[in-house]
């Protein structure tokens, strides 16, 4: 780019800088004073002051139109062709200012003439046509021409930028990258209107983060919560506490009392083996005949046939729990008992030899008992239904 205007040459037309307008002459009967010079440089011109005796001498000279400052882009020799107005030009360089090209044939636009150009830059697979707003700046007789884009900073600075970017990296252009690039398009604001921010900005900033740390906490509960807690899958039965009288063999219900007395026969069963096994009151107490069990109902080994009841106020609550469950309640981790209610009550989980035998065959869920504080569970608590959860602290601690 031409920067000579600093380096006279002797040989340099002066039409290319342009005469100086014609200033006053000092008067013959006056001294002749030097002249102190002050020049103030601007886009296409140069003005040279003359002070003398109060009197000013301005003179204008024009500048070269590739004159370089420190904000200009150079100009890159690519592969690239224009056309103005419907004439054809062949693209020498370009930068994000200015392009430089020649006229493949046509007449002249006009210096200072404002057009709509279509800028064509073939690649290997595809192209990109930007329509920008050029102004002439020079037109040559041998129809090498040079155009100045009229906004710099329009819409098609975001994609010839990372074209001419690719180009002086030696990367290779993308439909993506096209695409998805955006920036920067507009210059830095200055610090201090970079630091000034709204009352809106500041309540949206805070907001954004009072959300986002809202989020985090929620998130971290859950985690920390699937962490610590567990829940069994079967339910808990509350029921009052009693003696369970079961069969001991399969067979057939022949007899069934149970408001007999002590020492008396409560209920007898024909066995398959050909038996007749017969039962007695081991109390007198009440007995509570289950559901589905009567005079000549069929019945297989441990089935359920009464329940008496020694304590009428007690109550006690039973479940299957997991075996995996039963190791953490016998771990030290801290067992509860939810109830339908919305009550939890802490509760202790006793293993039996139901227990234990039905661990010895690899059963999967097991018969336990959970027994709560004293006072805890009451007569009007039988029947509900509760579920066992399983807690440790974090960290184990």
């Amino acid at each position: 780019m031409a920067n000579d205007i600093f380096r006279p040459d002797p040989s340099t037309d002066p039409e290319q800088i342009g005469e100086p307008v014609g200033a006053p002459q000092p008067d013959a009967g006056q001294g002749f004073v030097q002249p102190s010079v002050s020049i103030l440089y601007d886009i296409g011109s140069v003005t040279a002051g003359a002070d003398q005796s109060g009197q000013t001498a301005p003179a204008q000279q024009k500048l070269p139109p590739d004159f370089g400052y420190d904000d200009e882009h150079p100009l890159l020799k690519l592969p690239f062709s224009l056309t103005v107005q419907g004439q054809r030009y062949t693209g020498e360089s370009l930068s994000l200012m200015q392009i430089r090209a020649e006229a493949d044939e046509g007449s002249p636009l006009g210096v200072g003439s404002r057009h709509i150009a279509v800028l064509h830059i073939a690649f290997e697979n595809f192209s990109v046509t930007l329509h920008p707003e050029v102004t002439v700046l020079e037109e040559a007789g041998d129809g090498r021409s040079l155009f100045q884009f009229a906004n710099p900073t329009g819409d098609h600075l975001p994609q010839l930028r990372y074209i001419l970017n690719s180009f002086i990296a030696g990367d290779f252009v993308t439909i993506d990258g096209m695409v998805s690039y955006t920036g920067p398009v507009e210059p830095k604001k200055p610090k201090g209107e970079a630091g000034k921010q709204s009352v809106l900005d500041r309540v949206r900033s805070i907001s954004v983060a009072a959300v986002s740390g809202l989020l985090i906490l929620m998130a971290a509960f859950v985690v920390l919560k699937r962490y610590t807690t567990a829940y069994e899958m079967h339910p808990v039965f509350v029921e009052r506490a009693g003696q369970k009288m079961r069969a001991t063999a399969a067979g057939q219900i022949s007899y069934l009392n149970p408001s007999a007395a002590k020492n008396e026969v409560l209920y007898a069963i024909n066995a398959n083996t050909g038996d007749v096994l017969n039962f007695k009151m081991p109390c007198d107490c009440e007995a509570v005949v289950s559901q589905g069990v009567s005079e000549g109902a069929t019945v297989l080994q441990t089935d359920l046939i009464l329940t008496i009841f020694v304590n009428t106020s007690e109550v006690r609550a039973q479940t299957l729990m997991s075996i995996e469950g039963l190791n953490r309640a016998m771990n030290g981790d801290m067992v509860t008992m939810d109830l339908n209610d919305g009550r939890s009550i802490p509760v202790t989980v006793i293993p039996s030899e139901a227990t234990t035998a039905a661990s010895m065959r690899g059963d999967l869920f097991v018969p336990v008992e959970l027994v709560a504080e004293e006072g805890a569970l009451t007569m009007e608590d039988v029947g509900k239904s509760a579920r066992l959860r399983l807690s440790k602290s974090l960290f184990g601690l």
